[in-house]
């Protein structure tokens, strides 16, 4: 029998959203995440380290627990609170969060099972649909949010420092969601 997590779809229709306690959960994780990534952010930043993004993680994490709709549309709804939070064009991470979902979504589909290799291609496809969704964003509206010196910079420390923190992140979302769920396609 199929495991059910708490969004999942229910036999009547519609999303299973979680009662009581269990949103007080989904506002904690949330105040945990702005407090913990804002942490690193001060903490990296200065010496020149690119610190994880935890938003794009969360990202990763509803695509592999809910169905691809849901997982997209969460994506963007944490995209968009990064971008509410931050400086910036309004819509670029909710757009790039959604990019990388759905190329997480792609792993998920041809790479089931778990372990290093999975969190390893699930970043690296979460970073390239995001930076790929941000190039394209920026070619579209003509400005220079990216440059390939930003390119070479920034991508491949945040692929390292995000897949560093990924176990424990993903340990985080697993205790709140639920494991990985196969079949959701």
């Amino acid at each position: 029998m199929k495991q059910l997590n708490r969004f999942d779809l229910p036999s009547r229709g519609g999303l299973a959203l979680p009662a009581g306690p269990q949103w007080l959960m989904i506002v904690a994780y949330f105040v945990l995440l702005i407090i913990v990534q804002g942490f690193l952010a001060r903490l990296l930043q200065p010496i020149g380290i690119a610190p994880p993004d935890l938003f794009l993680l969360t990202g990763a994490a509803l695509a592999w627990r809910w169905r691809p709709t849901g997982a997209l549309l969460g994506a963007f709804t944490v995209g968009l609170l990064q971008d509410i939070l931050g400086a910036g064009a309004l819509g670029l991470h909710a757009a790039g969060l959604a990019g990388g979902a759905l190329l997480v979504l792609a792993v998920r589909r041809w790479l089931p099972g778990g372990g290093w290799r999975r969190l390893a291609l699930t970043v690296a496809a979460a970073l390239v649909g995001q930076w790929f969704t941000f190039t394209l964003l920026t070619y579209v509206l003509r400005t220079n949010l990216v440059t390939v010196p930003t390119l070479l910079k920034v991508v491949p420390m945040t692929f390292l420092t995000t897949f560093l923190i990924g176990w424990s992140w993903e340990s985080l979302m697993t205790y709140l969601l639920g494991r990985p769920q196969e079949g959701l396609d």
